[in-house]
Order: C-alpha cells, then sequence, then structure tokens
C-alpha cells in the first residue's frame, strides 16, 4: 500500500512544480512578489 501512496505523491508534487513553472511563465512578476515573501519568512 506504500508504493502507490508514494507514486502519487510524486506525481502531484512533479504537478505542482509545472504548474509554478507555468504560472511564473504568465506573470514573472507575482512569481518574484510571492518567492520573495515565502523567503522573508526565513
Amino acid at each position: 500500500m506504500r508504493a502507490p501512496l508514494r507514486v502519487w505523491l510524486l506525481r502531484a508534487l512533479a504537478l505542482a512544480a509545472l504548474a509554478a513553472v507555468f504560472m511564473a511563465y504568465q506573470n514573472p512578476h507575482l512569481a518574484v512578489d510571492l518567492a520573495s515573501r515565502v523567503w522573508s519568512c526565513f
């Protein structure tokens, strides 16, 4: 049961990465703003 869960988790992670790249391509200023807000938390 653990292997299918890992596969779905990796697929979701890959989909999230593709969505982030698409968002950055569509509106780079928003991506930079979000990245700087996340970085400021550290």
